[in-house]
């Protein structure tokens, strides 16, 4: 499973017990399609699991490309997809362009990203990791380079940084 980072923690907080426990033990996502995370799938099929706490002392569903991020998490392609790919926001071709860098099909991530423009996220991963993803498609070609050539040490390297830029664009998604 993946290692939260300092920054989503916070984040991590808002959502139910049950759902941040499904995000905290998700395996890590691939390059690819894969790997499944059972749980959080079976959670994200159940509305009272999916509220996020508000700033207001309240709790709020789950805004609709939060779910995007969280199918992606889940291994489900197809229903990430089918939310991203009816909003044409920056954030909804962010999650549109992800989805399809994990199927392997780049030169449609590439389309996407060009929908994306400029974005916080993608300059925060600039800055966090300068020799890697100066912007997205540096990302996108090392990402298939890295598994065509199936080099082990730079796809763990390249998930790692995937993860980020999962947690940077789910926290990116949810209200204040």
């Amino acid at each position: 499973m993946p290692r939260i980072d300092e920054f989503f923690a916070p984040t991590l907080d808002r959502f139910s017990p049950e759902l941040g426990t499904a995000i905290t033990e998700a395996p890590m996502p691939g390059l690819g399609a894969g790997p499944p995370a059972a749980e959080l799938a079976r959670l994200l099929g159940r509305p009272t699991a999916l509220r996020l706490a508000t700033n207001e002392g309240g709790n709020a569903p789950l805004p609709p490309l939060a779910m995007s991020g969280l199918w992606l998490l889940a291994g489900e392609l197809d229903r990430s997809h089918t939310i991203s790919q009816d909003d044409s926001s920056p954030a909804g071709s962010f999650w549109h362009g992800i989805m399809h860098r994990r199927e392997g099909d780049y030169s449609n991530t590439a389309y996407w990203f060009r929908r994306v423009g400029g974005h916080a996220v993608l300059d925060e991963l600039a800055r966090r990791y300068p020799d890697d993803h100066r912007d997205a498609y540096q990302f996108i070609n090392a990402v298939e380079a890295a598994c065509r050539q199936q080099d082990a040490e730079r796809i763990a390297n390249l998930e790692q940084i995937q993860w980020t830029e999962w947690q940077l664009l789910l926290q990116d998604c949810l209200p204040a």
